[in-house]
């Protein structure tokens, strides 16, 4: 199936002109997944290894029939960890671009967010925007504090790459005690606990197999296809 894709341009109120990106089918859309990149990417149309990951799932989810929508990201330092003014610009540009599209949003909404890109949905569903998405899935995303999702979700999922290991120093104060380390097995489950509502959210935990942070295959060992699994989430044909 071929697709079409538009762009359509906006200005921060701080400035900067950015892009929004819509991916679509030849006929009538079935269903709308936004997608929300890692800290890695920040045009909607680069060539990094994420950005390939990203390109090759919105192939999938238009070739069942769903729209796709993207758009370019806030650069940042990726050599620091991501702040809160990061997650909050992130934020504000996936808000932008779901009112952008509000007129063409067709069949459920999906949102999937990798690592960076779903704590920015994560902080969206927070304050009820959108105020229902069918599906919710975020990758590579732990969830540290206690998140109140006002937004009505029918199904939410966590997804963690196997070999996505999570370290945190002993005691800041103590440089000669070790990191502690945590495997998702272990993480995963108290980052579902952390994710309360008005409703009960029924949270799904996935674990691939031989996959790191933003689901690229590592390690020793077989590794999952993250694109079927992802494709299967958000309700699309595999």
């Amino acid at each position: 199936m071929s697709a079409h894709r538009r762009l359509t341009w906006r200005t921060d109120p701080a400035g900067p002109t950015y892009r929004l990106g819509r991916t679509f089918p030849p006929g009538p859309a079935c269903a709308t997944v936004l997608l929300a990149g890692p800290g890695s990417v920040s045009v909607l149309d680069g060539d990094g290894r994420d950005d390939l990951l990203l390109a090759r799932l919105t192939d999938r989810l238009v070739a069942s029939g769903a729209q796709v929508l993207q758009c370019d990201m806030p650069a940042r330092d990726r050599r620091a960890p991501a702040t809160e003014a990061d997650r909050d610009a992130r934020a504000a540009r996936l808000a932008g671009l779901l009112d952008a599209h509000r007129h063409l949003l067709a069949g459920p909404l999906t949102l999937i967010g990798f690592s960076l890109g779903g704590h920015a949905l994560l902080r969206l569903l927070c304050t009820g925007t959108p105020p229902r998405a069918e599906r919710v899935v975020l990758v590579g995303t732990v969830i540290e504090e206690d998140a109140f999702v006002t937004s009505r979700v029918d199904t939410l999922d966590l997804v963690y790459g196997g070999h996505d290991l999570v370290g945190y120093l002993a005691d800041e104060h103590d440089a000669t005690l070790p990191p502690a380390v945590f495997e998702p097995l272990l993480y995963a489950d108290w980052s579902a606990r952390r994710l309360i509502g008005p409703r009960p959210l029924g949270v799904r935990v996935h674990v691939l197999a031989g996959l790191g942070h933003t689901l690229h295959p590592c390690g020793p060992g077989p590794a999952r296809d993250p694109l079927t699994t992802l494709a299967a989430l958000a309700g699309a044909a595999t």
